[in-house]
């Protein structure tokens, strides 16, 4: 009879899946994620930078002119979109991370199969690479991590330079003719920066109640016995381990 030769495309096997080549998998996209975090960490660092001179610089005299204020507003927002993208690049990576420890390295710790899912869904990201996370997601967590504040601090000083020097208006009128900037009223720019601080709070408040990212840290949701106030001294007043309790040993009796 004669041998039926296969062709090598018809056939395919399935390779081989080691823990090795896992291992040097999660190492390399932990990689890309930890460079993508330490990009964030420099925008950051820089928005301080700029809010700690604009502050220092503005209150130096009597002299200086709110428009100081508002070129550190324009330079926090502007680096504020710039880590925006940056987090949805980092979301990217750090959401292959996460479905490699859950899929892959947590059920193994646990001794029990690899979730088909969460390898499924890994293998999408590394076949069709897409950024998933929006654009307003990413700004709304940024805001909630570190530009709510910074923006915060930046209105109430200019507005506390506008009122308070050289000295305090007698009106609203004159607040107004004080926060114009060479021939744009200070009806605009006050109109301007409302506008900014109201949807800067409806997206830093909207970031407690939407699901966080794949990648985000979140608190464990507290127990009932845990209250509120032992947060204050109590490190970890949430569901406490219980510790495996000691069988008592039987006793032993001596026959006379």
């Amino acid at each position: 009879m004669a041998v039926r030769e296969r062709d090598k495309n018809d056939v395919l096997e399935s390779p081989w899946l080691s823990q090795q080549a896992m291992a040097q998998l999660f190492r390399g996209e932990l990689s890309r994620s930890d460079t993508w975090r330490t990009r964030l960490d420099t925008t950051t660092n820089w928005a301080l930078t700029t809010t700690a001179a604009v502050i220092s610089f503005g209150f130096a005299s009597a002299e200086s002119s709110h428009v100081t204020f508002l070129v550190g507003i324009w330079m926090v927002v502007s680096f504020l979109l710039i880590e925006a993208r940056r987090y949805r690049y980092y979301d990217l990576w750090n959401r292959r991370v996460r479905l490699l420890e859950d899929g892959w390295w947590a059920p193994m710790l646990r001794r029990e199969p690899v979730d088909p899912d969460a390898l499924r869904e890994l293998a999408l990201e590394l076949e069709r690479p897409q950024i998933q996370l929006s654009l307003f997601s990413a700004i709304s967590t940024r805001l909630n991590r570190a530009y709510g504040p910074i923006l915060m601090v930046l209105m109430m000083t200019w507005f506390v330079k506008v009122y308070s020097h050289p000295k305090p208006p007698v009106d609203l009128d004159e607040f107004l003719l004080r926060a114009r900037v060479a021939w744009i009223p200070g009806e605009l720019v006050t109109a301007i920066l409302l506008m900014l601080t109201l949807t800067a709070s409806y997206l830093f408040i909207s970031s407690f109640f939407i699901r966080a990212p794949l990648g985000e840290l979140r608190t464990r949701p507290r127990g009932r016995r845990a209250a509120l106030w032992e947060s204050f001294y109590r490190p970890y007043a949430i569901h406490t381990r219980r510790r495996p309790t000691r069988r008592p040993r039987p006793s032993s009796t001596t026959e006379h």
